[in-house]
């Protein structure tokens, strides 16, 4: 803790901290006195201890101020004691809460004897009170601390020094004045020819209250003999005399009268002789704080907005917008350079329609653009407080623009219109300090020089309409519906031209065109027709996209496109995206008759779906779009990380034809449920083609199930299967073959597989079977991966249903079933690859 040497007295004992907690006044005059006290680390704390050298006492006097121990959680403890002190005494202490590793501090005093007086006992009946001791003395202090280095010591070490200086300043506490005064010889009667004069004084801002206890006086016409006067200066506040009062004479009965200032003068007289004893009178005074903002009605208050009063005077605060004057009584407003820069607009005095404050100085100032003209109007009632034979002394308004000055301006006529020629303008109000005026208010406006009124082109319209243009007015054009704005045959997105200082527009008005579309777009496999005439591509134009061939089908619209506003082909779904015109799926040349019979060489355009893959082994597959191929998962599972060296070849029914369309795949997805070597369980994969094939009646895509398909797949329902794989001679077949097999129980497949204990073969929920119990029809090796298709009735469209996956060695055994991947499980998967891949 930083320590420093104080000399310092002051007028009464009290305790405090700054951290806002107060000990309440005590007093002691000897002995030891131990005081307490618990403040935040930062907190600064005092005593003050009150001594008068005026009044008697023992020279020598010590004081002695013990300062030990350590702080715990802000508590401390310090000691004060006085050794034979009989007077009042006065000693400052100020500190903080001792830290650990603070030292101990010790402060010595002596108070030096100085002259002597009656004691407090010691007046006399009648007599005056005793003059309080009042002087102010010094105390040696001496301090002796360990230093410790913080920002808080230097904090505490500015405040003492504020305290010292403070204190030699020579500011004190107002003493207390009160008292009693009597008639001469009071209670007894009072003797003739008698005039004694009590001249009272308070402190400034304060007043003298005084009461009567007692009254018993001559009575006389308007107290001629004997009376008593109170007065201040020149006011005489009241003469009393007689003991109960009348119509021309007063008695203070229970009044308590009050100075109107600091000072009251208390006269009391009497005269040569009285008919009868009168005993005088008993009274009592007091110096009391006056409540300087407590006015009565009518009087004017002394603060303009918000008075504060406190002991021994008053002051003043003023409202937001406001800044109290030099003379601590006046508001004035906050209103100088206020700027406009808006073409029009609205300004008045402070608080109008109300009165304007006092003592203030307000500036505005409109400030537009070079080219422009300001219009002054004055609305409303116009009120500047002026004089008769003087121009404008008091409040003033004036006005001052670059080519002139206009006013000053005051009385009760409101101004006629200034037009100020000027882009600038500068006004001037002042107000002194009386008057109670309402103020002016004025309307500005602006004009410039104009430019022509605009014409709108054909298929337009400008906006805003307007009489007049002037500088920086501005007008847009806007093209009728089906119509844009075109500039030297560039089309614009807006247009905008302002009006120029000249008089003239920063830019030429375009035209408004109608919208063209352009010529459509061509669609893959389509051909588009133009419904409203040869070549027609603007507004409303109607145009009709429609497939070629009949291997082809229009998705998602009906291809109707409309040319619109904005300039975009639009479908009747309000979509501008092109329609697609996507191969149509599962027709075939071939018809059934429900009938089951044996292996039949097919013939072009009866399974046109039909590829054949060639790679380490001989597989089938079926096309899906133009773009892939639906397989088995083992048939490509030694391609999948090579898949361009498939050899994919499709549109051909001789196996080793060298006429055939081929394709070469980009990448090979294989189910990733499948594990190639444990089972046949997901046995499914998909190739995608690095180009689309083109369809026609001998290649065509296979459709997937609809979920409705479950219901033509159920046992005994006919299902065809084709590919080159083995024949029952053993050799792979020549030329496309189909076989078409009833569905089989699953329950009844999945028994015979049970007990045959085929190697890896167990049938499971993503399987079914196909075949005769008595056998001689099934799919073979070198078919795998070829697709098991169904007619579906309701579109006459043939689905694939199953995948040729695996079987018994023994080909088209008795009680031996071809077992084939369940498509329908695995939409969700092949939807999921295809649109992301």
């Amino acid at each position: 803790m930083d320590s420093i040497g104080l000399l310092n007295s002051v007028l009464f004992f009290s305790f405090s901290c700054t951290h806002k907690r107060t000990w309440g006044q005590d007093k002691f005059t000897q002995g030891q006195k131990t005081l307490y006290g618990r403040a935040a680390p930062a907190a600064l704390c005092w005593w003050h201890l009150h001594w008068d050298p005026h009044c008697p006492h023992h020279q020598g006097t010590q004081v002695h101020l013990d300062r030990a121990g350590h702080c715990h959680g802000g508590a401390w403890r310090s000691r004060l004691r006085l050794q034979a002190v009989t007077t009042p005494l006065q000693l400052l202490v100020l500190g903080a809460p001792a830290l650990p590793g603070s030292g101990q501090a010790e402060v010595l005093g002596s108070i030096p004897r100085t002259g002597a007086g009656p004691g407090p006992d010691k007046q006399g009946k009648g007599e005056e009170p005793a003059q309080s001791c009042t002087a102010t003395g010094r105390l040696a202090m001496r301090w002796t601390a360990v230093p410790m280095a913080s920002p808080r010591g230097l904090l505490i070490l500015l405040g003492l020094l504020w305290g010292s200086v403070a204190a030699t300043s020579g500011l004190r506490w107002p003493e207390p004045v009160f008292g009693r005064l009597a008639s001469p010889g009071f209670p007894g009667e009072y003797p003739n020819l008698q005039e004694q004069r009590w001249a009272l004084a308070a402190p400034p801002g304060y007043r003298l209250r005084l009461y009567f206890t007692h009254f018993d006086l001559e009575l006389s016409y308007l107290c001629e003999y004997d009376f008593v006067k109170l007065s201040s200066g020149t006011k005489v506040l009241a003469t009393l005399c007689g003991w109960e009062s009348t119509d021309t004479e007063r008695v203070p009965s229970n009044d308590t009268f009050y100075s109107p200032g600091p000072s009251l003068d208390v006269t009391f007289r009497s005269d040569y002789s009285n008919e009868k004893p009168f005993t005088g009178f008993e009274a009592f005074y007091a110096a009391e704080d006056i409540n300087e903002c407590e006015v009565s009605p009518g009087e004017t208050p002394p603060c303009d907005h918000h008075c504060h009063n406190y002991l021994g005077s008053f002051y003043c605060s003023c409202r937001v917008g406001y800044v109290l004057h030099e003379n601590k009584r006046t508001c004035s407003a906050l209103c100088s350079d206020q700027v406009f820069t808006a073409r029009s607009g609205e300004l008045s005095s402070p608080e109008y329609p109300r009165p304007y404050p006092k003592l203030s100085s307000c500036t505005y100032h409109i400030r537009l653009e070079e080219g422009f003209s300001v219009i002054l109007d004055f609305v409303g009632p116009f009120d500047v407080e002026s004089h008769p034979e003087s121009q404008c002394p008091y409040d003033s308004l004036q006005i001052h623009t670059g080519k002139g000055k206009y006013g000053p301006l005051c009385g009760e006529t409101s101004p006629h219109r200034i037009e100020t020629k000027s882009n600038t303008v500068t006004i001037t109000f002042v107000t002194d300090d009386s008057g109670d005026h309402t103020g002016w208010k004025m309307h500005y406006t602006s004009t410039a020089q104009p430019c022509p009124n605009p014409m709108a082109p054909p298929n337009g319209r400008i906006s805003p309409m307007q009489d007049k243009y002037i500088l920086r007015d501005s007008f847009s054009i806007f093209c009728d519906v089906g119509h844009e704005l075109l500039h030297a045959s560039l089309p614009l997105k807006s247009f905008v031209a302002v009006c120029q200082k000249d008089g003239s527009w920063d830019r030429p008005v375009p035209e408004c065109s109608i919208v063209d579309c352009g010529p459509p777009d061509d669609v893959p496999n389509g051909q588009v027709e133009y419904i409203t005439g040869p070549d027609m591509t603007t507004y409303k134009a109607v145009i009709q996209y429609s497939c070629r061939d009949t291997f082809y089908t229009m998705k998602s619209n009906d291809g109707k496109y409309v040319c619109e506003a904005d300039g975009f082909w639009t479908s009747s779904k309000g979509e501008n995206s092109l329609p697609v015109c996507e191969p149509a799926c599962g027709l075939s040349t071939r018809t059934t008759h429900g009938r089951i019979y044996g292996g039949q060489n097919a013939k072009l355009g009866e399974f046109p779906w039909q590829v054949l893959l060639l790679g380490q082994t001989i597989g089938a597959g079926a096309l899906l779009h133009d773009n892939w191929i639906l397989t088995a998962a083992h048939a490509v599972y030694r391609e999948k990380d090579h898949a361009p060296s498939l050899d994919i070849r499709m549109g051909a029914l001789q196996r080793l034809s060298p006429h055939y369309t081929q394709a070469w795949a980009e990448a090979v997805f294989i189910h990733e449920g499948y594990t190639h070597g444990a089972g046949f369980d997901n046995d499914i994969a998909l190739i995608k083609l690095k180009n689309k094939v083109v369809i026609n009646s001998n290649i065509m895509p296979i459709c997937l199930p609809r979920k409705a398909a479950e219901s033509l797949m159920r046992t005994n329902d006919i299902g065809t299967a084709s590919g080159w794989g083995l024949t029952q001679r053993g050799f792979l077949a020549r030329n496309l073959m189909f076989v078409d097999l009833p569905i089989v129980d699953h329950q009844k497949c999945t028994a015979v597989y049970e007990k045959q204990h085929y190697p890896g073969g167990r049938v499971t929920a993503n399987m079914l079977c196909a075949g005769l119990e008595a056998g001689g029809k099934d799919s073979c090796r070198g078919d795998s991966g070829g697709a098991l298709v169904f007619l579906d009735n309701e579109t006459q469209r043939w689905f694939v249903g199953g995948i040729v996956s695996w079987g018994s060695i023994k080909c088209g055994a008795a009680d031996q079933y071809g077992v084939y991947t369940k498509v329908i499980n695995y939409i969700p998967w092949i939807e999921n690859i295809i649109n992301n891949f």
